[in-house]
């Protein structure tokens, strides 16, 4: 029988469990099974997995968006196999344990806080009476049904702990994002954030971060997501690990969280010199409004933020996602319209838009009664309204949202953004996002799920009538073929020469040479099938290439192919 199966319900396939693999990295003296599923996989199919190990005590790692299943599931197991002891840990139980407790009779114990000392105290220590007292941080029920709740220690230096993936088959992790730490804390205190729940920073030394970095590297694990929360806090540190990474090399992306205004010039430099796709960034901005800024404790410089951003942006090797958070104190709709367009001026990788959480344990919850906070009280506990913002201006926002990450965050329709934003058609972008958004909903496009082809379809649906109609039509197609996709969708006009006139051309090998080298020792009717001829017009070119033509009013003709695209000057 196992001493314990630890169960990851992650929030989709591709995502993996750090917790779960710390926890039995700490116990080799246990057997001790990992179980990993996600939301999406069935309630029965979890539960057949579950009933079919014979294990003495089933362990949970509890987040917002797993604990409702959670709950189910331990709920079931229990009533089927009583004996079994269910444990609950993690941050979505880490302050309310009693009150979890009461309300649910078939949890046993609970692990509140950093879980690794406690677990391996709890698998030694099995008699309520003679151990549970002195393992810190947990809560549990006294042979008497008393509700007990032991006041949590300091945290164990980070060092001390095995690293979680040692000993591993990293081969059953492959194609899936793979979680690190190399620092547990954040010496910040901003209201929504559960690391400010408890204050210190516990880091792991350098050695032992560049030999996991080493052990990513070796493995060929596609993408290492570091959930350090303010990753350059300390700014000397996180230079000499980005200087390792950039030594080292090697195919794995290792994705950071930064804060903007803590980078400088010398870490700006340092980066430039890091490969395109090893280093990629999430900033948190969050807003750009001084009062809400100061209201949640961030005390940041959007200014410096901005800064920093445009300079790493500008050599094009970092990809950079910068957040927005909607709902916060003092922000309205008209203010996180001022947020939105000053952030997205930057030009990001990827706007992230996110609405706020009133987390357990974060002091933002708790001044919910000073802004007339309005959240929903099951997890992920997101805002519904507040004074400075209503309900409906709040899902106005999940509208712009969706649209926000289906055509911006995509990259599928750079240019054709680009174009719309400069030209100012729409007076901001945010302009642009909601007029788009409230056309979506009257013609029902966000019902049902929509394809690459009909996102496509819609925007130039949506710009029909315009007067710039015909210069977004090109914008929009060249998206379309620059991305490899030679088959174009309905609504969008084909402005090929005719086969004749193509053949003739991919029979010279001087036109192969200039235009298209990559196809010499093809034969052209293979060629054809994987390259594209359009016609643009004169303007467009001249706006694409930024150059003047001698010609304004002849069109001019464009060949297409996976690697790239060519104007043809003849």
């Amino acid at each position: 029988m196992k001493d314990l199966v630890l169960v990851a319900i992650n929030a989709k396939y591709i995502h993996t469990n750090l917790a779960v693999r710390s926890l039995k990295a700490q116990l080799p003296d246990f057997d001790i099974e990992i179980l990993e599923m996600s939301i999406n996989d069935p309630l029965h199919r979890i539960i057949k997995q579950l009933l079919d190990r014979d294990a003495k005590r089933i362990g949970f790692s509890c987040y917002i968006w797993n604990m409702e299943l959670v709950l189910k599931l331990a709920e079931v197991i229990k009533k089927a196999k009583p004996q079994v002891q269910i444990i609950f840990g993690g941050p979505e139980v880490s302050f309310d344990g009693a009150a979890l407790l009461e309300a649910h009779t078939f949890c046993d114990l609970i692990i509140q806080g950093e879980g690794e000392g406690k677990l391996q105290a709890l698998l030694k220590n099995s008699d309520v009476q003679d151990g549970f007292g002195n393992i810190s941080g947990l809560c549990y029920r006294s042979r008497s049904g008393e509700i007990i709740e032991n006041p949590d220690a300091k945290p164990i230096p980070l060092d001390q702990f095995v690293f979680p993936y040692l000993n591993l088959d990293m081969d059953s992790l492959k194609h899936k994002i793979i979680y690190y730490e190399t620092m547990r804390g954040c010496p910040f205190s901003c209201s929504y954030c559960l690391s400010s729940a408890k204050q210190g920073l516990n880091l792991l030394s350098l050695d032992r971060v560049f030999s996991e970095l080493d052990f990513f590297i070796g493995a060929g694990v596609k993408q290492v997501k570091l959930v350090d929360r303010t990753f350059n806090c300390n700014l000397s540190r996180a230079k000499e690990i980005f200087k390792y990474l950039i030594k080292q090399g090697g195919e794995t992306n290792f994705h950071f969280e930064m804060t903007g205004d803590l980078i400088d010039e010398e870490m700006i430099d340092l980066l430039k010199t890091a490969p395109p796709g090893l280093i990629q960034f999430e900033i948190g901005v969050q807003s750009t409004a001084a009062t809400t800024l100061s209201a949640i404790g961030r005390k940041i410089s959007v200014s410096r933020t901005e800064e920093h951003v445009k300079k790493l942006l500008a050599p094009q090797n970092i990809h950079i996602h910068l957040d927005l958070i909607a709902g916060l104190p003092y922000e309205s709709y008209g203010i996180f319209k001022e947020s939105f367009n000053r952030v997205i001026a930057l030009n990001p990788d990827m706007l992230q838009l996110g609405f706020l959480k009133c987390l357990k344990g974060t002091r933002i919850r708790e001044e919910s009664e000073i802004h007339h906070y309005h959240y929903a009280s099951f997890p992920p506990y997101e805002i519904i309204s507040n004074q400075y913002i209503s309900a409906e201006e709040l899902y106005q926002l999940r509208q712009i949202e969706v649209l926000v990450d289906r055509y911006y965050n995509s990259g599928a329709f750079k240019h054709s953004l680009a174009f719309i934003f400069t030209s100012r058609i729409y007076s901001t972008p945010f302009d642009f996002f909601e007029a788009f958004s409230f056309y979506w909903d009257q013609q029902g496009f966000y019902d049902v799920g929509k394809s690459k082809e009909q996102l496509f379809g819609i925007l130039l649906e949506f710009f029909n009538d315009h007067q710039k109609s015909e210069m977004i039509s090109e914008w929009v197609k060249f998206d379309w073929l620059s991305q490899g996709s030679f088959r174009l969708p309905a609504g969008m006009v084909d402005a090929s020469p005719d086969k004749e006139w193509i053949f003739e051309f991919l029979k010279d090998p001087q036109n192969l040479e200039a235009y298209l080298s990559d196809f010499i020792n093809l034969a052209p009717k293979k060629i054809h099938t994987q390259v594209k001829f359009q016609y643009f017009s004169a303007g467009f070119i001249h706006q694409l290439s930024g150059h003047a033509l001698s010609s304004k009013d002849k069109p001019i003709l464009m060949v297409f192919s996976e690697a790239g695209y060519c104007i043809i000057n003849k």
